[in-house]
């Protein structure tokens, strides 16, 4: 954040500077030159600043574990993150699947829910696992997973209680 508004100031600045001589002709020609120096100086700086997260970023590299737990209800709240390890955000998406006969009566109704979980920064593609610490899990798939997220679809609704996805070595 504070490399943007370096950024903003060194544009800014170099902008008045070069401008101000057309407005205020009786200013000696140094005082601009300066004044945009100073300007692009600023700007270099915000550069600097914004190559140096980013190196830094990817030096990180992947790491090896990856935790999220969520509180699950069984009416229709929305789950609670109890916690998390190197989780950028998540997603959680119960439907209801229904099929209906030609005269409109329901002949099956279903549940699937999907979870959605980002990892920040990535993991390591090695094993992913999914367990209920309350209840029984019921049948899922793990649809994809790779560094960067992973995509758990549930038949039914998942239990009641704590909801745990990590990734470990």
């Amino acid at each position: 954040m504070i490399d943007r508004a370096i950024g903003i100031a060194g544009i800014a600045v170099s902008l008045v500077f070069a401008v101000l001589p057309y407005f205020l002709p009786s200013l000696p020609n140094w005082l601009m030159i300066v004044g945009v120096a100073c300007g692009t100086l600023l700007l270099g700086i915000a550069w600097g600043i914004v190559v140096a997260d980013r190196r830094q970023f990817k030096l990180k590299g992947p790491i090896d574990r990856a935790l999220h737990r969520l509180r699950v209800y069984a009416d229709t709240r929305l789950p609670e993150a109890v916690h998390y390890e190197n989780i950028f955000r998540w997603y959680y998406c119960p439907r209801i699947l229904s099929l209906h006969s030609h005269d409109g009566e329901p002949l099956v109704s279903m549940g699937i829910t999907t979870l959605f979980v980002s990892f920040e920064p990535g993991v390591k593609i090695s094993t992913l696992k999914v367990r209920s610490l309350e209840g029984k899990l019921p049948s899922h798939e793990i649809k994809d997973f790779n560094q960067r997220f992973a995509i758990i679809a549930f038949t039914g609704e998942a239990p009641e209680g704590i909801l745990e996805v990590f990734v470990e070595p």
